[in-house]
């Protein structure tokens, strides 16, 4: 029997894009009030950019939040989760 939170929080989505379109996703998780960390390693550089411009401006005007994390790593949240940088 696995172990079962006493308190879910909020819920983290890990996403590995392949085509621009993936984009929907990251804008509609974050949507539903789910917090999304993007890895493009497996995307061509300049697809992957695009992708970014894409879900940065579609977190923005819902008020998220977007956050570079390292080289090809990003992560987007809703406006209300609060994110500290270290």
């Amino acid at each position: 029997m696995g172990l079962q939170p006493s308190c879910p929080g909020p819920e983290v989505v890990l996403l590995e894009p392949r085509q621009l379109h993936d984009c929907r996703a990251v804008i509609e998780a974050v949507r539903a009030g789910k917090t999304v960390v993007v890895n493009l390693a497996a995307m061509a550089s300049s697809s992957g950019q695009r992708l970014i411009d894409l879900a940065c401006g579609g977190i923005s005007a819902m008020d998220g939040q977007a956050l570079r994390l390292a080289d090809a790593v990003f992560l987007f949240a809703p406006a209300l989760t609060p994110i500290h940088s270290a």
